[in-house]
């Protein structure tokens, strides 16, 4: 299934701000999960039209955005203040970068934070990009991220096997049709301890006050079933020898884009 956030860009865009989901629902779990970023050099991995970089700017954070959409990058760079793009104030560095390949702009340990936002859900492989995040995190870094809950997606695309990893396909009102990688819980937390991080926090967030008003029905659903499940990591502090990612690519047989 050819997929590409390049085809939906606009549509996105366009709503994501006031889709309730997102504004009302994972957006303030996900703020809430944050450590302090004031000072920080924080990576928003996957920074779609670039409101999470807007809001870790506005809070202190010096922040690289990177998407593999060039088309979300464009869209992110109308959403910024031109001052925090360039310039002495410049505090927002915006690249067009896939986290299916080397994260090779970044030097080892120079990140403080990375913020991935409902990302890591469209890559198939998990192992090569988490050992990317804990290269260039320092060693008290954090990584903060928010996936589809694995529980929610089974109950809704009911798949054969539960413990399988596969790729499925979605209908969103308000979007389109998006492809993505539906996985079992036990594969999100081992990937995170293959790749040296720890599990500081879990959090499957409650619909906010304002959710409840826009979506009471929907509301009333998320208190018995969570529609994401968020995670906050920290690198194993330890002797743990780690491959160098930052040269070359990987195989294109490793790295399958939908």
């Amino acid at each position: 299934m050819a997929f590409s956030y390049d085809d939906i860009a606009d549509a996105y865009a366009a709503g994501v701000d006031a889709a309730p989901y997102n504004a009302l629902y994972e957006r303030p779990a996900m703020l809430e999960l944050l450590p302090p970023v004031a000072g920080c050099r924080v990576l928003d991995a996957g920074c779609a039209s670039g409101w999470y970089a807007a809001t870790l700017a506005a809070r202190g954070a010096f922040v690289t955005a990177i998407d593999a959409s060039a088309a979300m990058i464009a869209h992110a760079r109308d959403r910024l203040d031109p001052a925090w793009l360039d310039g002495e104030n410049a505090r927002v560095e915006l690249r067009v970068a896939d986290l299916e390949q080397p994260l090779a702009f970044a030097a080892d340990a120079s990140f403080d934070g990375i913020v991935s936002s409902l990302v890591m859900h469209y890559l198939r492989e998990w192992g090569p990009t988490l050992d990317e995040f804990r290269r260039i995190l320092k060693p008290d870094g954090w990584l903060a991220l928010s996936i589809h809950h694995p529980m929610a997606d089974t109950i809704r695309l009911d798949p054969a096997r539960y413990l399988d990893t596969e790729l499925v396909e979605d209908y969103w009102k308000w979007v389109g049709t998006v492809c993505y990688y539906r996985r079992p819980l036990s594969a999100v937390f081992n990937a995170l301890t293959a790749a040296g991080l720890a599990v500081e926090r879990v959090v499957e967030p409650l619909p906010t006050d304002d959710f409840r008003r826009r979506k009471p029905e929907s509301y009333e659903q998320l208190l018995k079933r969570p529609e994401f499940l968020l995670i906050r990591a920290r690198p194993v502090l330890s002797e743990r020898p780690h491959r160098p990612r930052v040269e070359g690519a990987w195989p294109s047989s490793d790295r399958s884009r939908p």
